[in-house]
């Protein structure tokens, strides 16, 4: 028909076979880091399935740490955030005068402090706890979601379940101080941080870097975790040889965002902040606390998890054909976990103090739980029959069971380590009332908290940092004398000696308490199962109300010492030793 075309079909000749051009490099590499991205990422009928192992974890945990809650009187250090959260609050909203904590402070106290006062208003005490349990609970969740990007399914069950079974999660989980927000802060950093390194994007940059900013900020000491959230975002996941360019653009964005992070609000923050920061963290004063007490008190918190990360980075270093080419920064990675959980131990070795280390090396832990969990994960599929499946279940069960029953004995010695307040606080009741009354408290903190309604912060004083100007020679004394001249004139209603932080200072002004005609109106001790208190409350003479005039003592609610540790034999001791004699400052 005309107008069709004619269609001519060329046959190859016998033999023939067509070649397509290679793809070229760049497409090839491409192509592998789709791939990688595309198995690094959970997929979600698994991520279903892991939940309720998981859950079932997050059930232990919480009545393991729920169980503490109600077991003791507030803390020193609950006392100290709590109450200095109010007067933060009051002068946020309604511009009262308040203390600057932030000069001695190791945490911005318009951070924690703020929001556990909040948590106080709503639910208490048992609601301030009760929010550290939350906290906790989440850093459980984040160390699963980030073993799971990382080592899978099996390793983030292990990992989570052997976080929550530390004798030092569990009792800061029902402890209402800094820690456990700054730690689940931490912890998201770092499950963001794997998450951009598994193929989340550089979306995530921006969470990890704004929660590990707000970690440092909620407390100090957060920083030296910070370099392993930029291990993770550098070694994690996919990116080939451990020095490949795509892998340090990561950690360097991250790097660069975070300081960022930092450096906006902590320029806005003023020279005081400084102060406070560089007191408390940069410069802390070497203690005495021997190599080995120190290094034994962090074996007995955590020298069992630390062998099984130890063992599994081991494990990692001889298999890291596993990861194909990624395997060379799966070793890398492996040892920066492990480098997370001992630099607590080390740091604290370092300056030869063992204060507040129960708390520290849970920081670190949950780093070191990842390469753990990979360990224990290792002892099931390795099994080739039932018999073998049955001994790694065991093991590995037997492993995390003896850590949960060891945590839980150590979260109750450490939750009675001080002393009931009540029989105190009922003790004062009579003679606390808003006013020009002052008051001269060993350890004020607690009293303080718990009679914040019926008095000011203006009125406690305590006996680390006290200064009295002498009306008649306008002399500024110090220290005792200084509480000696403020005794002869009662410029305080009532004095509580404990003999515990400031024994020495105690010994020295008590002779002078009879000599000005200071009676003794209680005597009181207080018990738990792990210690006992015992306060000497001693009142002015009737008719000598104390009132500060021209002859002002100052102490401070606003002292230089935060914080008090408890030895394992229930000997009280400063746990800030290089925080002592702050004056009194307001902000206003």
């Amino acid at each position: 028909m005309s107008g069709t075309p004619t269609v001519v079909v060329v046959e190859p000749e016998p033999g023939y076979v067509r070649v397509d051009p290679p793809p070229s490099p760049g497409a090839l590499a491409r192509q592998r880091r789709l791939e990688e991205r595309e198995a690094a990422r959970p997929q979600p009928r698994t991520l279903r399935r892991d939940w309720l192992p998981l859950l079932l974890v997050l059930v232990v945990q919480a009545a393991c740490s729920g169980r503490l809650i109600g077991m003791n009187t507030a803390f020193l250090d609950e006392g100290t955030y709590i109450y200095s959260g109010y007067q933060e609050l009051g002068h946020l909203l309604h511009g009262r005068p308040v203390a600057e904590y932030q000069s001695f402070f190791s945490g911005a106290p318009v951070i924690y402090p703020v929001v556990v006062a909040t948590a106080d208003i709503l639910g208490g005490l048992s609601g301030t706890r009760l929010l550290s349990m939350v906290f906790m609970l989440s850093a459980t969740v984040a160390v699963h979601l980030a073993a799971r990007r990382i080592y899978g399914s099996l390793a983030a069950f292990f990992a989570a379940a052997l976080f929550a079974a530390l004798g030092p999660t569990q009792f800061l989980g029902g402890y209402a101080t800094y820690d456990a927000m700054a730690l689940a802060l931490l912890a998201w950093a770092g499950y963001f941080a794997t998450r951009l390194a598994t193929g989340g994007g550089y979306l995530c940059i921006l969470p990890a870097a704004v929660a590990m900013a707000l970690a440092d900020a909620t407390k100090y000491a957060s920083l030296l975790w910070s370099p392993v959230v930029l291990g993770l975002a550098v070694f994690a996941g996919w990116g080939g040889s451990p020095w490949s360019g795509v892998r340090w653009r990561r950690g360097l964005l991250l790097f660069a965002v975070w300081v960022v992070a930092l450096a906006i609000p902590a320029a806005a923050a003023g020279q005081v902040y400084l102060h406070g920061f560089t007191s408390t963290t940069l410069q802390r004063k070497v203690a005495s606390d021997s190599y080995g007490y120190v290094a034994t008190a962090a074996a007995q918190w955590v020298g069992a998890l630390l062998v099984l990360a130890l063992i599994g980075t081991v494990v990692v270093l001889c298999s890291a054909s596993r990861w194909g080419a990624n395997g060379r920064s799966a070793r890398w990675l492996a040892l920066v976990l492990l480098v997370g959980g001992v630099l607590a131990p080390a740091n604290q070795i370092r300056i030869h103090t063992w204060l507040s280390l129960q708390k520290h090396v849970d920081f670190g832990a949950w780093f070191s739980c990842m390469v753990a969990g990979y360990l224990l994960a290792r002892l099931l599929p390795a099994a080739a029959s039932r018999a073998r499946l049955a001994a790694g279940g065991l093991a590995a069960a037997t492993a995390v069971g003896a850590l949960g029953w060891v945590g839980f004995g150590q979260a109750t010695a450490m939750f009675t380590a001080w002393p009931d307040s009540r029989p105190l606080v009922s003790a004062l009741t009579p003679y606390v009332q808003k006013g020009a009354d002052q008051y001269l408290v060993e350890d004020y903190d607690v009293p303080a908290y718990y009679f914040k309604d019926r008095s000011n912060w203006q009125q406690w004083h305590d006996l680390v940092a006290v200064y009295y100007t002498d009306p008649k020679t306008h002399e500024t004394l110090t220290g005792v004398p200084a509480i000696k001249a403020a005794l002869a004139a009662h410029k305080y209603r009532m004095v509580v000696l404990d003999f515990m932080q400031t024994a020495g200072t105690d010994a020295q002004i008590q002779p002078y308490l009879k000599q000005y005609g200071y009676r003794v109106a209680a005597t009181v001790v207080s018990t738990t199962s792990g210690t006992t208190g015992r306060y000497t409350v001693y009142l002015a003479p009737e008719g000598q109300p104390s009132a500060p005039g021209k002859g002002q003592a100052k102490g401070s609610a606003h002292k230089g010492t935060t914080s008090k540790g408890t030895t394992s034999k229930g000997r009280t001791r400063n746990r800030n030793q290089s925080q002592g004699g702050t004056k009194t400052a307001v902000k206003k």
